[in-house]
């Protein structure tokens, strides 16, 4: 077999049956100036097209994203001892999308990420309550 996504599916179904969170991977991103950021995001979904993410649009990852249109993902699966590298030109989903996963998560989450200034440190956890 010599197409990548469909080696991706299945190690990915394998890494599943093993893993509680298959779907977390290494985001790396580099800003205007090349300064590069890594940090964990979860995959939502992946076909021909490419790798989806989602980010809100003010946080870090999105400001590097927009200025440098180019990223590195890692999936480190110990449990079947593979690693998958992807490295390329990066888009955003059309905002139809992006609507519709918001949309469905818990009312909770999406009361957290609006309320929540993304990416920036939190004073204290009595300021979501607020």
């Amino acid at each position: 077999m010599t197409d990548p996504i469909e080696i991706f599916r299945q190690l990915f179904a394998e890494a599943a049956k093993l893993h509680p969170e298959p779907d977390a991977m290494v985001l790396a991103t580099a800003d205007s100036d090349g300064q590069p950021s890594a940090r964990y995001v979860l995959l939502k979904a992946f076909d021909d097209r490419g790798f989806v993410f989602y980010t809100n649009l003010e946080s870090r990852k999105a400001r590097a994203l927009a200025a440098n249109p180019r990223a590195a993902l890692c999936f480190y699966w110990a449990g079947i001892g593979k690693q998958v590298r992807i490295e390329g030109a990066v888009e955003p989903v059309s905002a139809a999308d992006a609507d519709a996963y918001f949309g469905s998560r818990p009312r909770e989450s999406q009361l957290g990420a609006w309320a929540s200034t993304q990416s920036a440190a939190m004073t204290a956890p009595s300021v979501l309550a607020k």
